[in-house]
């Protein structure tokens, strides 16, 4: 699970869907709203990315809050493997498409 350090505290991360690749990215205080007249949390820090899956989305997520300066650090478990093979899989796939768009371009200018 990831950890994110927001005003010198570890707080719980939440990565949540939209629509498609559309996610968002909340950094859960834990604490409870100092204003509020019934306990309810705090207001998260949340920011709205897109990306192709639920790990790239955290991290770049992440790493975004921490480039803004939002959060001061965070902490990510490694991308699954069977992600990273679905990536290499996506990869070899369009260069396969990409070399056979190239043959039928050549074919048409021999023709």
């Amino acid at each position: 699970m990831a950890k994110a350090i927001w005003e010198g505290k570890e707080c719980d991360v939440r990565v949540d869907t939209d629509l498609e690749a559309n996610w968002s990215v909340s950094i859960l205080s834990g604490e409870f709203d100092p204003v509020s007249l019934i306990k309810r949390p705090a207001a998260p820090v949340v920011i709205k990315v897109r990306a192709k899956s639920r790990w790239l989305a955290l991290d770049q997520g992440l790493r975004s809050l921490k480039a803004q300066g939002k959060i001061s650090d965070y902490t990510l478990e490694p991308r699954p493997p069977e992600e990273l093979a679905a990536a290499e899989a996506e990869k070899a796939r369009l260069a396969a498409r990409k070399t056979a768009g190239a043959k039928a371009a050549e074919d048409e200018e021999e023709a």
